[in-house]
């Protein structure tokens, strides 16, 4: 048995890997739907998304709001729109990449984010409140925690070595 600060870093990792893969599921299905052709988006090679995983992770900080379901909509639908925000302009300036481009959708703000992501993301955390967290909550209760330590120790391996490999490219 681990400590509850322990376990809560172990669901953190769990809920921001699941988030990420799950993210860069969801981006494939899109490019699908609307480029009918598989497309892999981001600078990283695994198949991951960490700007899904980093926006999951915001999103449970108001977890505790979850009687509210109205209020996790409305915030999900900011905080992500602001990470999305700040994540498309720092890659544009910083790297000179622009990994999504919505200018000429409604509502766009340069390009980085626009009204119907926005409102995805708010639907997102949506289930992230009301799926993803109690299924993780569930998780670590049911099964071996030190397997699961095993499984994100092994993911933050492969996580970091795809990182760096992405930053020395």
């Amino acid at each position: 048995m681990i400590n509850e600060k322990n376990n809560n870093v172990v669901k953190l990792g769990i809920i921001f890997y699941l988030c990420s893969i799950i993210g860069y599921l969801y981006e494939l299905i899109l490019n699908l739907f609307f480029d009918g052709k598989l497309i892999s988006h981001g600078i990283l090679f695994g198949p991951w998304l960490p700007i899904y995983g980093t926006g999951s992770l915001l999103i449970s900080l108001i977890y505790k709001y979850r009687r509210k379901p109205l209020l996790i909509f409305l915030l999900s639908f900011f905080i992500t729109g602001i990470l999305e925000y700040i994540c498309g302009y720092l890659l544009l300036n910083f790297l000179d990449m622009r990994l999504w481009d919505y200018r000429g959708w409604f509502l766009n703000i340069n390009g980085f984010v626009c009204f119907i992501s926005a409102f995805c993301f708010g639907i997102g955390g949506l289930l992230i409140t009301y799926f993803i967290i109690p299924l993780v909550e569930k998780i670590l209760k049911k099964y071996n925690n030190k397997n699961i330590k095993i499984m994100l120790g092994i993911l933050s391996f492969f996580f970091t070595i795809d990182v760096l490999v992405a930053i020395f490219k």
